[in-house]
């Protein structure tokens, strides 16, 4: 899933950037120049708030229709950066020809400094001209002091007064015709706010798509992505797929076998049997050992023993389980009877090849006999069948009917063992009526289909009528756990419970 999730994101990411239109760039410099000009002349230097203010500047609507009206179309909107901790800021312009975008980037350099000349000279104009007013009314205010000193005469007492006030005037106009000197020549050694470092030339290497950064970050957000969502299902999924996750879950019941998945039984049918077909399989063998283990648990009855096999769901593979176990103990001289207990689907009579027009329901609603039904196999000695017969309107009421047991009496007459093809516990309530006239009840669990969730619940029912569940089987097992279902189940949801 990881890989599969890695490669659907690279490969969607370069999908999408191949048929993405090419974006390039264009990438032009200045330098900054400071015009905070101080009052008496002179600049100070620029603080990161002028810069971070310029950088604002390069963007606003003003540089824009400077760069509009030279490029005879609409400006893109630049991207400005500042060039580490210098004073120069990177301008750079995207678009879908490789020469506009140079030109457009080059233009907004021009647009800045011819902004910020005119601006500059418009501010240092209104201050040459409120200097120039202040010169003007100066020389006024000397030239009306000294006429009025030579009026007065060289003895007049008055004139030492209009001698101080004559001197701070001129004093003053130094200042002022010292200011605008300065004032000029700043104006001439920093007209604008800005120098050009290099005109950028056109690029035609697209900045955009770029599908090998794009397919490497994909592939790592893939990678995160699918490692995430892998960890979180791992963390939900509660499908057991090991004898010791089987084990765990079943509260420690006896575990007593594990049966391998059929390798290369795609090409049978539905109703082969394993255990006739390849009686020297793994599977088969799997079987056997089961069949000696199941043996164990009943030792030490003295009567013949009813076992009950079922499991959580449909699918989990009860019904082959009972067929290939029923072949396996009649081969070894046990005298086998198999009851179909499933009186809503019929199973049994497909792999044995009989009529399901009578079976178990016909038994229990009292229209047959069990030697009407019992079906004797030709193939397999030892081994007979009592097929699940028509489908009746009340399914649990007949198996909970007292001639289940004394069927039941009847077949250990002449069987050594009796074994039950029980419907899943959880869609419908058949297999629990049926546990209560078991003599143990045997549960099958399908790797890497059965939840640990529906195992726990269906050994809860069980246990709620003190059923004598005796153990657990692990059916399918791969190191990839097949999909395939065994014994035929399906739609048990549609019935009621």
């Amino acid at each position: 899933m990881i890989i599969l999730i890695v490669i659907i994101a690279v490969g969607l990411t370069l999908a999408i950037d191949a048929v993405r239109p090419k974006v390039y760039g264009g990438t032009a410099s200045m330098q900054l120049i400071s015009q905070n000009v101080v009052q008496g002349g002179g600049t100070v230097e620029l603080t990161p708030i002028d810069i971070a203010t310029d950088i604002q500047l390069v963007q606003s609507a003003a540089v824009k229709a400077i760069v509009t009206a030279n490029l005879g179309q609409t400006a893109p909107k630049p991207t400005v950066t500042e060039a580490g901790v210098t004073e120069v800021l990177d301008v750079q312009v995207s678009a879908s020809n490789p020469a506009f975008a140079a030109r457009a980037a080059n233009e907004y350099i021009s647009a800045y400094i011819r902004f910020t000349t005119d601006r500059f000279a418009k501010q240092t104009q209104q201050q040459e001209t409120i200097l120039q007013t202040q010169r003007t009314t100066l020389q006024a205010a000397i030239t009306q002091i000294e006429t009025q000193i030579a009026t007065n005469g060289a003895a007049s007492t008055s004139n030492a007064a209009l001698n101080t006030q004559l001197q701070s005037y001129v004093a003053q106009l130094d200042a002022v015709v010292a200011s605008l000197t300065q004032l000029q020549l700043d104006q001439t050694q920093v007209p604008s706010g800005a120098l050009p470092v290099s005109p950028v030339p056109p690029n035609k290497s697209p900045i955009s798509p770029k599908p090998l950064l794009d397919g490497l970050i994909a592939g790592f957000l893939g990678l995160i992505v699918s490692i995430g969502l892998a960890l979180t299902l791992d963390f939900v999924d509660d499908r057991i797929r090991t004898k010791e996750q089987l084990h765990n879950v079943s509260g420690r019941l006896p575990f007593l076998g594990e049966i391998p998945n059929f390798d290369n039984w795609k090409d049978q049918s539905d109703t082969a049997i394993i255990a006739a077909l390849r009686p020297k399989s793994a599977a088969a063998e799997a079987y056997r050992s089961l069949r000696t283990a199941i043996q164990f648990i009943g030792y030490d009855s003295e009567r013949t023993n009813v076992i009950q096999i079922t499991s959580p769901m449909e699918n989990e593979g009860k019904t082959t389980t009972v067929i290939d176990l029923a072949i396996t103990m009649a081969s070894s001289g046990t005298r086998v009877a198999v009851v179909s207990g499933d009186l809503r689907r019929a199973g049994l009579n497909k792999f044995f090849k009989t009529d399901n027009s009578k079976g178990l329901s016909s038994i229990l609603a009292g229209t047959e006999t069990l030697d009407s039904v019992a079906v004797v196999s030709d193939e397999f000695t030892n081994l007979i069948c009592i097929p699940s017969g028509p489908i009746p309107p009340n399914p649990s009421e007949l198996l909970g009917s007292t001639k289940l047991g004394n069927l039941f009496e009847s077949l250990r007459s002449s069987n050594d063992v009796i074994l039950v093809d029980s419907p899943p516990v959880l869609p419908v309530t058949d297999a629990i009526v049926l546990a209560q006239v078991a003599d143990f009840v045997v549960l099958v669990t399908r790797a890497d289909v059965t939840h640990a969730r529906t195992l726990a619940r269906a050994l809860e029912l069980l246990s709620n009528v003190d059923a004598p569940v005796k153990g657990v089987i692990l059916n399918a097992v791969t190191a990839q756990s097949s999909r395939h279902g065994y014994g035929g189940y399906g739609g048990y949801g549609g019935y009621g419970g």
